[in-house]
């Protein structure tokens, strides 16, 4: 099937039509004068003649002129060719018919890497946090001149095959069990690439959690909870781990209290703590070297939808000590508010504030008063998407972006 139109395609139309060549314009130029049997007259000898009607051909109709003059004026190296009136009528037709060049189509033209690659893991898609950040990542990549293709990755795939395009400039992705293939991957395809999150072979952003997650204990301390839960610990996941290595530091000269700490059943902790030391987190790695001897505070877990997750805590609560007080500080604003919403409906035995304290960790927008209750933390998703693309040249940097704690009733 032909991708584009000459004045010798149309005048084929118009003879299978029985239409004049000028009425086969008017329909591809979507006229507003154009009557709906004219527009399916065109439409069907198109189809018999096996030509396939692009709107950069409407486009090109529209203004009056060719294809070819069409593609230049959406060439920077070429722009300059085009009459100045024959740009103005392309861009005042292309605008009337929402026309937008192929970002991809025009890198492999100018085999310059104008697209930036946005690939979260596609468990990401379901969470407001993840959308919010991708979302803004694509509007700080617009504003550099740049085209942003967000290419999740299903869980069975390693990359997607545009991250390996000469048309992409630079890939964005998210840390997880398969980083490191991920990172061979693009090595060998000689890629640019930013890590949201920490590897010691890429350009890596991420929130400065150390310093909030001190706080956040200090506070749970300050305030007598006699239980701290932190939530999933991950080898090879910096949150987790700055998470830990925050909590270690605020117990430095305090009275331990009893903590729970969520593993993966696979998890080899002695690695894990050889690791921990070796990204410069000694205090998280103490920590969770004596979490391991302590019985009772590590409990392995396969890991655990969001509303799994809400309801597994919710019944610890329910069934746990009824004189303890228990901190949550190492679980995400989603699932602390749908546990708020649970604790909400039960027995008064639970009284966020009081004996369950809450703290999440992305200041996400937050829906009700109940909700503005919560204590989180708070960075900017603007700063750190420009850390992310002001990552550049030969040394791997790893940036930090800013965090501050945001006090609310929950701790």
């Amino acid at each position: 099937m032909k991708k584009s139109l000459s004045n010798r395609d149309v005048e084929r139309i118009a003879l299978n039509a029985n239409l004049s060549t000028e009425q086969v314009r008017a329909a591809l130029a979507m006229r507003n004068d154009v009557v709906e049997e004219l527009h399916a007259r065109v439409a069907d000898s198109a189809q018999q003649l096996n030509y396939s009607i692009t709107l950069r051909d409407r486009v090109a109709m529209a203004a009056g002129t060719s294809i070819a003059t069409v593609n230049r004026a959406y060439r920077p190296d070429a722009r300059h060719l085009v009459r100045p009136e024959v740009l103005r009528a392309i861009e005042r037709e292309a605008a009337r018919l929402g026309y937008q060049p192929d970002p991809v189509a025009q890198s492999r033209r100018s085999s310059q890497g104008s697209v930036v690659a946005i690939c979260p893991d596609i468990r990401h898609l379901a969470s407001a946090y993840h959308m919010s950040l991708i979302r803004t990542l694509s509007e700080a990549v617009s504003a550099r001149g740049m085209t942003p293709v967000i290419a999740p990755i299903p869980a069975e795939w390693q990359l997607p095959d545009i991250t390996q395009s000469s048309v992409t400039g630079l890939v964005i992705l998210w840390e997880g069990p398969r980083t490191n293939q991920q990172v061979a991957a693009l090595r060998a395809a000689n890629r640019e690439a930013v890590l949201i999150g920490y590897h010691e072979q890429l350009h890596s952003v991420a929130p400065d959690w150390v310093e909030a997650y001190e706080q956040l204990t200090h506070r749970a301390l300050d305030q007598s909870y006699t239980k701290l839960h932190l939530g999933y610990f991950t080898e090879g996941c910096w949150s987790a781990s700055a998470r830990l290595e925050g909590v270690a530091r605020a117990l430095t000269g305090r009275t331990t209290p009893q903590i729970c700490l969520w593993i993966s059943p696979t998890l080899d902790v002695l690695r894990a703590t050889e690791q921990l030391e070796e990204r410069g987190l000694p205090g998280a790695a103490q920590l969770l070297t004596h979490l391991n001897r302590t019985w009772g505070a590590i409990e392995r877990r396969p890991p655990l939808e969001q509303r799994e997750i809400v309801h597994e805590l919710h019944q610890a609560l329910l069934n746990g000590d009824p004189h303890a007080r228990v901190a949550l500080i190492g679980h995400s604003d989603a699932v602390l508010r749908g546990l708020m919403t649970l604790c909400a409906q039960s027995p008064d035995s639970l009284r966020i504030g009081q004996n369950v304290g809450l703290a999440g960790h992305d200041n996400l927008a937050l829906l009700s008063d109940q909700h503005r209750q919560l204590t989180t933390i708070d960075y900017s998703l603007p700063a750190m998407a420009e850390q992310v693309l002001s990552c550049t040249g030969p040394f791997r940097s790893f940036r930090r972006v800013q965090a501050q704690v945001i006090i609310g009733e929950s701790l």
